[in-house]
């Protein structure tokens, strides 16, 4: 005997087919050009009679926006905080661009900085002949993984100023054995085998330990694909990475793996006064931590190595949003990128919040 659909599914069909032979995607798409023009339910309902023809209950909207929610078919852009940013830019004039969202979210930040991740790209594509290859490297962290995936649907639109291929490089090695999509090696996955791209793709991972023993690291490099994958950083136009902080809260990823792994370089790094990380490095407050502890973390860059990087006209793109733990800003954190006597970035965008604690 078939089964019979359930009556929440039959009232789920009754709301978005009606007898005009409208298909839900065009109900919901009339929907939501409304809802997202501030119509109240009452006048979305008269609107969709007067100029779809489709009469509805009070209760079908709710429904059909949600749905459209849930297909990710609706989506927030936070608006951009333009004279915190001009303060920024005039505080720090070495900064290329920076970008300040009004928003207390990580997910805004990750929206504006791949944004800002296409400008560049695309400028880099026109000055090179034949629109020839770009590199980006990727750092590691939940923030940047939705930052890569928004970037890969920004890749889906056709542009004049693509490159006709991008090399994606992981920056960090494997750091997250429960839940390794926070990895650039697994960001990739965004990019790989997918036909609506309007670039061809191809990747260079680190395929190492997140950790390992300082004085083992030259050893590490020596392996034929590790030392590949450190050869061709050169290769590298532009690097985007995030920052963590609120060290002694215990809020930091690095911290974690430290104290997960390494206990003993941990109490180094607490003793040295280290207050968060960028690019899976250590930072104090007058910047990178020049310190040698026991264990190290395997990265294709040291923060120590991005000054002469950008000297090149290479550019770094960071991303400073709220602490995913607390959502509380990183104001400490960007003081000592943006402080530090040599430049770490060229390009920042930072929320609202931890924007105000810097200027204030």
């Amino acid at each position: 005997m078939a089964k019979r659909a359930s009556s929440s599914e039959r009232i789920k069909k009754q709301a978005v087919v009606r007898k005009n032979l409208f298909l839900r995607d065009e109900l919901v798409a009339a929907v939501c050009k409304y809802f997202c023009r501030g119509f109240t339910v009452a006048e979305i309902i008269d609107e969709v009679k007067r100029n779809v023809g489709v009469p509805l209950n009070r209760e079908e909207p709710y429904r059909l926006i949600a749905f459209a929610a849930q297909k990710g078919w609706l989506r927030f852009q936070a608006p951009l905080s333009y004279d915190a940013a001009d303060q920024i830019r005039e505080r720090f004039p070495y900064l290329a661009d920076v970008r300040v969202v009004r928003t207390g979210v990580s997910d805004d930040i990750s929206f504006h900085v791949a944004s800002v991740l296409m400008d560049e790209v695309c400028s880099l594509s026109r000055s090179r002949p034949s629109h020839s290859e770009v590199h980006i490297g990727f750092a590691g962290g939940v923030a940047l993984r939705k930052t890569a995936r928004i970037f890969s649907e920004m890749l889906k639109e056709p542009k004049e100023d693509l490159p006709k291929k991008i090399v994606f490089h992981a920056m960090v090695a494997g750091f997250n054995m429960e839940d390794p999509s926070t990895e650039p090696n697994g960001f990739f996955t965004y990019f790989a085998g997918e036909p609506a791209l309007q670039v061809k793709t191809s990747f260079l991972g680190l395929l190492a330990p997140g950790i390992v023993k300082t004085a083992e690291m030259e050893k590490l490099k020596s392996i034929e694909y590790i030392r590949d994958a450190y050869e061709r950083a050169k290769e590298i136009d532009i690097v985007v990475t995030a920052a963590g902080g609120h060290w002694q809260q215990g809020h930091s990823g690095l911290r974690s793996l430290y104290k997960q792994w390494a206990s003993r370089s941990l109490d180094q790094l607490n003793k040295a006064g280290c207050i968060g990380d960028m690019m899976w490095r250590p930072l104090g407050k007058d910047g990178p931590l020049d310190i040698k502890t026991e264990m190290q973390t395997v990265t294709l860059m040291d923060l120590r190595d991005l000054p002469d990087f950008i000297k090149q006209k290479k550019k770094v793109l960071l991303l400073l949003g709220p602490c995913g733990d607390c959502g509380g800003p990183k104001e400490e954190v960007l003081k000592a990128i943006l402080n530090y006597e040599r430049r770490l970035i060229t390009h920042l965008v930072v929320d609202s919040r931890s924007a105000r604690g810097l200027l204030g």
